[in-house]
């Protein structure tokens, strides 16, 4: 069932004597039985002609040189592009030149893959020129037409290829596979931030290591994130792994949620180790201080492809906090490490380090860091002080109290946090001050 907002778009465009489809992913998604979590339709109607037609609605045209088009009415956002044709992206970004076109077939030949050039008009009538429905109907991912042209005209295809593979877990057409590891060097020419979006999409799939392992196969990784390929076949020569360091990191990432700085934190938490391997009397291998060089590491890698000083400062946090998975964790440890990382992120700090250790042998035991995780959430559901920010008492009332700005606030707030983190009980203004009034 094509939604009404959709069909009334598609409804005035045959009214104005233009044609209009859904295409591209959308249409692929309703082939494979799956609600489009979102629409694209393209039209043979010029961008001043859209402009024309749906005048009441309300138009952002930042892609009308493409011939592209956002309506927006209510919470409906739909964009829209004149059929066309078009050039090389020699910048990384956008194509050198583009010219509009009255023929459908024309404007689904420029596109990547064969699933992705199908379309579908309001009657469900389906326009598939280059066998995209066959593909779908038995999971293969294939370029359109020439595979090499078609990913020199954009290389970033390359990285979009993968993510299909990511995301649908179908086989990649052996010569678009072969024309993949061929142009892979292509993308040192694409921007980080177009490279970022893609590489984005492939971490918040449904199992990220199928297209990580991809990206290595065909050489994309060592382009786009050369640090990593160290950890590739590395033997951690201990007998808590049973896989190579870059098996275990995939692993991490596969057991983590969907969230990305998390799932960038497990792709790089055990980055820095071929760099730091010692070997000791034991024979086995150790790794001292890992989490720092890799906390580091990662914020080198990530400021590279653009990433926000937001992701940046999360990955880097859990990354460096990551090996505070002591066994033995009182629940006044428990309480500083939720200060050390904040309540926002505290659970997804438990998460990376119950992954890293399901990833390690499969004897390992992850009771205690699950019994972490609810002993945090206590915590915070009861609202129990965790750090100096959750006392009852702060610096105002301690200058209220006679005592002057200075050294002194800092070490009579430290010496109450200390007894409220043994005993919640304590947390209370009068008993606070009381308690000052004695000790100091």
């Amino acid at each position: 069932m094509i939604p009404k907002e959709i069909d009334y778009i598609l409804k005035r465009l045959e009214e104005n004597n233009f044609l209009g489809y859904i295409v591209g992913g959308s249409v692929r998604d309703i082939l494979m039985g799956k609600e489009p979590e979102d629409y694209d339709l393209t039209t043979d109607a010029s961008p001043n002609e859209m402009k024309e037609i749906f005048n009441d609605y309300k138009i952002v045209d930042t892609g009308i040189e493409f011939g592209t088009l956002i309506l927006i009415k209510t919470n409906v956002r739909v964009e829209i592009t004149t059929f066309r044709t078009e050039g090389s992206y020699s910048d990384g970004r956008r194509p050198d030149w583009v010219k509009f076109v009255d023929d459908l077939e024309l404007d689904l030949s420029r596109r990547d893959f064969t699933i992705n050039a199908i379309a579908m008009d309001r009657n469900r009538k389906i326009y598939d020129p280059f066998g995209g429905k066959y593909d779908i109907e038995n999971e293969i991912i294939r370029a359109v037409g020439d595979p090499k042209k078609r990913f020199k005209e954009d290389y970033l295809r390359i990285l979009r290829g993968i993510r299909f593979k990511s995301k649908l877990n179908f086989t990649i057409e052996e010569n678009t596979l072969i024309a993949m590891k061929d142009l892979a060097h292509g993308l040192k020419y694409i921007s980080a931030e177009r490279i970022q979006s893609e590489f984005n999409k492939i971490m918040l799939s449904e199992i990220p290591s199928r297209g990580i392992y991809l990206m290595e196969e065909i050489g994309a990784l060592e382009i786009i994130m050369p640090e990593i390929m160290p950890t590739v076949g590395f033997d951690q020569m201990t007998p808590y792994h049973q896989k190579t360091l870059f098996d275990h990191m995939l692993c991490v990432v596969d057991n983590c949620p969907p969230k990305l700085h998390l799932r960038l934190a497990a792709l790089m938490h055990d980055i820095s180790k071929p760099d730091l391997l010692t070997i000791g009397e034991d024979g086995k291998g150790h790794f001292y201080g890992h989490e720092i060089e890799g906390a580091k590491l990662s914020r080198e890698i990530l400021k590279r492809l653009k990433y926000s000083k937001k992701t940046i400062n999360e990955v880097d946090s859990l990354i460096y906090n990551h090996m505070k998975a002591h066994e033995v964790m009182k629940k006044k440890a428990v309480k500083r490490l939720i200060a050390k990382v904040g309540e926002e992120y505290i659970f997804d700090l438990l998460d990376l380090m119950i992954a890293d250790r399901i990833c390690t042998t499969d004897e390992r035991d992850i009771e205690f860091l699950i019994e972490r995780k609810n002993l945090a959430y206590e915590i915070l559901n009861s609202n129990e002080s965790y750090s100096i920010s959750t006392l009852a008492i702060n610096g105002n009332d301690i200058k209220a109290l006679g005592f002057e700005e200075g050294k002194i606030i800092g070490e009579i707030l430290n010496y109450l946090n200390d007894l409220v983190l043994e005993d919640e009980k304590l947390n209370e203004k009068e008993k606070l001050i009381e308690i000052i009034r004695d000790k100091f």
